[in-house]
């Protein structure tokens, strides 16, 4: 079986592709869905001890199919130029050359790579619609001003999620519920539950349990501890 990438290293993609599909114009779903594509490429690279392609190339490659599956479809060129800049920023803009068209054809092949590891499964639920209903739902339960700040803190917390594994693991609609209670637990809000027959979470999200959505916090937390380490 192939060796599997250190964690600095499957930063370095998933942050390589946030950039450049941020650089893209593409929406947050979109940079997600490349994400997910490349953590499950990944895995069942592993899994069937397939050749594992470089960690750029394939997130380049994520980006391009993310586009098209997410309905926001970008030019191959464009991706490939955007890729280009977001690795080499000391470099000129790349030019029609050979070297494009080297890299244009390792983008269709790993492409084609791509689609038969993942047996053409490359849609993906995203989160993003559940927290957006839950961040409504929550704002109607508080009330007040600390609305804006549960949010926001939310919103990151679910972009820094897909640097990880946690959306194949769990359903959308627990990691989004998940995202909302570690940004409650960090601001130190507390929900009012006087009379409810469920805890916030669970009326939100029935089928979640308190043990998972400690799980998915407890990889969260590990998450930024590894990053500290490689940022030092």
């Amino acid at each position: 079986m192939n060796d599997c990438p250190s964690f600095k290293e499957k930063f370095r993609t998933t942050k390589f592709i946030l950039e450049a599909g941020h650089r893209l114009k593409l929406p947050p779903v979109a940079c997600a869905s490349a994400c997910v594509l490349y953590h499950r490429f990944l895995k069942l690279c592993q899994e069937g001890d397939y050749k594992l392609y470089d960690g750029t190339l394939v997130g380049t490659t994520a980006l391009y199919l993310a586009s098209k599956t997410e309905e926001f479809p970008c030019k191959l060129r464009d991706v490939i130029n955007v890729s280009y800049r977001v690795l080499h920023r000391d470099k000129a803009p790349l030019e029609v050359g050979s070297l494009y068209w080297e890299l244009r054809d390792s983008v269709v092949n790993c492409e084609l790579m791509m689609l038969r590891i993942l047996q053409f499964h490359v849609a993906f639920n995203n989160p993003h619609k559940y927290l957006l209903h839950y961040l409504k739902s929550l704002d109607d339960w508080l009330g007040d001003e600390s609305s804006n700040s549960i949010s926001q803190l939310s919103w990151s917390f679910l972009q820094d999620s897909f640097h990880t594994t946690l959306p194949l693991q769990f359903k959308p609609s627990l990691i989004a519920v998940s995202m909302i209670y570690f940004s409650l637990k960090c601001l130190g809000i507390i929900v009012p539950s006087q009379g409810a027959q469920h805890a916030w979470w669970k009326a939100m999200c029935p089928d979640s349990t308190e043990q998972e959505i400690q799980a998915i916090i407890s990889n969260m937390m590990e998450f930024y501890s590894q990053e500290n380490v490689v940022a030092e």
